[in-house]
């Protein structure tokens, strides 16, 4: 799937979140099977890494990227948000940003949230992987800052787009996490719900990132969220919760085809 947000960027930049069933225009398609049909790009959640290497093969060929400039990170629930280089680490990473020309960074979800950032004056993107354990730890606020940091970024010019992720309906939690979020700032009442026929309380996600997103200083009306939730969509997205630990990934990522030249990585 793609994004509204990015429309009027499509001729500098792809963000996109990919579906379970991996079919391209050219003919091809993903080869993994099972739990992790068809379109699995993620290395480290049980597929046969033939499978996932012919994957991304696959996606890099139709999009007319080489290979060394995908970059998928291997996710541990952290903050780690990184900037792409040639020798960076992947290990324990849950963002990373760039404004690299014919790069693609990206992002494996199953029922968190894919953060998509784009800074259209500077040619500057992220990915972030935002479950509960990143967005009590902020790690959307530290994709921001990294992006102000590196690139001059301001939070105004960002544009945002949210992909599929579990809903709130679906999202049952423990009474333990309210102190964490209270701790970082979050307002509890809105983004913890509780009903009379639910025996815990339920976090909403999607209105978690976006109080994040609005406190850093982006628009509201630069910010997409997608209302699609992976575990009622499990045929057609990934979800954990649904297909269990082992199965595949939504990735999520933006390729840069950006004609402004920039130099190193």
């Amino acid at each position: 799937m793609n994004y509204k947000i990015f429309k009027p960027y499509e001729d500098r930049m792809i963000a996109f979140s990919t579906e379970r069933e991996g079919y391209f225009s050219n003919g091809s398609e993903g080869v993994s099977n099972g739990a992790y049909g068809s379109l699995n790009l993620c290395h480290y959640v049980g597929d046969n890494p033939d499978h996932v290497a012919h994957n991304r093969q696959l996606f890099c060929q139709y999009h007319n990227i080489e290979r060394e400039m995908l970059f998928v990170p291997r996710q541990t629930h952290s903050s780690n948000v990184k900037r792409i280089h040639p020798s960076i680490d992947l290990e324990e990473t849950d963002g990373l940003t760039t404004n690299i020309k014919g790069s693609c960074i990206g992002i494996n979800t199953a029922d968190c949230l894919p953060v998509l950032l784009y800074d259209p004056t500077h040619h500057a993107a992220a990915t972030l992987h935002a479950g509960w354990r990143g967005l009590a730890s902020r790690i959307v606020t530290k994709g921001i800052e990294m992006m102000k940091r590196e690139f001059g970024s301001v939070a105004s010019d960002l544009l945002c787009a949210v992909g599929p992720a579990i809903s709130t309906e679906i999202y049952e939690v423990g009474d333990e996490l309210k102190p964490q979020f209270a701790e970082a700032g979050f307002p509890i009442e809105d983004i913890f719900i509780d009903r009379a026929d639910w025996t815990k309380s339920h976090l909403d996600l999607k209105a978690a990132v976006k109080f994040e997103l609005l406190n850093c200083g982006v628009k509201k009306e630069n910010i997409e969220i997608s209302d699609i939730c992976t575990y009622q969509h499990s045929s057609k997205y990934f979800s954990a919760r649904k297909l269990g630990i082992n199965s595949g990934r939504i990735f999520s990522g933006i390729i840069s085809i950006s004609s402004v030249e920039v130099s190193g990585i």
